[in-house]
């Protein structure tokens, strides 16, 4: 792939309006570099909705997308030859078998890439699996397939929404460590979303957050969760504990997150105060620590919402 100098891709105020409901505010996201970005959302935030003007299949209403410097509108065949997509549902002509689908997929985007069918079905493990009818294959399969399609025109963007549902442990695994050898041992630029926080955790370097059509945070974990901490309390009856932490205000998102585990944000407090605090008020704790926000944290606490998946 040849080297340029403009951002692989550059989302410009993007705006998108549904019957005079606006699904996204002003979206700005500028991936400047190779590398795994994840784009979470709670359902409706807008994930797929922004995925799709970026892939040309929706026109915005406001701002622009450029790829590697091409404007998504008015040049859209050949930015569409430097992105690859992948999405949840892939589709597939079931009476044809894996590689008769992957060869219809070539002649439709350039026939040149015909050449590259063999090498991708063996890079997503389905290299004896490429004569057989997609009808035949597991889900699987099929999103191992979709993920072949996504590299055939060997694209410089692959945007890719949950690359890992349906695959079993060992399909997950693979495609973990497939993912960083695109980015940094072939230099390309993937945008993925995931509900797997652990996934995302272990292979982005960068996460982006979209809720309620808009972008609220953008940087690596540590820069999101370096302005907050985490006290967690282990005890025996924590219902008398959350009690007595209400009283309090500068305490704030306080959870239980287990039969006898409570989690509290309380910016500027230490854990020593606040086991101080439940001394005096005579709560019965065995333990009170301090802990770095996870990505999970992180999302819940930006969003209110408890997982990543949906639209």
């Amino acid at each position: 792939m040849s080297k340029s100098t403009e951002p692989i891709l550059a989302i410009e105020g993007l705006r998108k309006e549904f019957r005079r409901i606006m699904a996204l505010k002003k979206i700005d996201v500028c991936l400047e570099k190779p590398g795994v970005y994840a784009f979470l959302g709670p359902n409706g935030a807008g994930k797929t909705t922004t995925f799709k003007c970026v892939c040309a299949l929706l026109k915005p209403s406001g701002g622009r997308v450029l790829i590697d410097g091409i404007d998504v509108r008015s040049d859209t065949k050949k930015a569409m030859t430097r992105v690859g997509v992948q999405f949840d549902e892939p589709a597939f002509y079931p009476y044809l078998s894996g590689s008769e689908n992957l060869h219809v997929f070539a002649k439709w985007i350039d026939p040149g890439c015909v050449g590259r069918i063999s090498g991708m079905l063996e890079l997503v493990g389905l290299g004896r699996a490429g004569k057989k009818r997609v009808a035949e294959y597991s889900w699987g399969m099929k999103q191992r397939l979709g993920l072949a399609s996504s590299l055939l025109s060997d694209p410089k963007l692959i945007l890719m929404d949950e690359p890992t549902s349906g695959l079993d442990p060992a399909g997950i695994a693979d495609v973990r460590s497939l993912l960083p050898k695109l980015a940094y041992e072939e230099g390309r630029t993937i945008l993925l979303s995931s509900h797997r926080m652990d996934e995302v955790e272990q292979i982005c370097d960068r996460v982006i957050i979209i809720h309620q059509g808009g972008i609220v945070a953008d940087g690596t974990l540590a820069e999101l969760s370096s302005e907050a901490r985490i006290i967690e309390i282990h005890c025996t009856r924590p219902v008398n504990i959350i009690e007595a932490l209400r009283r309090r205000t500068d305490v704030s998102r306080i959870k239980q997150t287990g039969a006898q585990k409570i989690q509290l944000s309380a910016p500027g407090v230490s854990s020593s105060d606040i086991n101080r605090y439940l001394v005096g008020e005579n709560c019965d704790i065995d333990q009170v620590i301090e802990k770095q926000e996870t990505l999970e944290d992180v999302f819940f606490r930006l969003t209110g919402s408890a997982g990543a998946d949906g639209e």
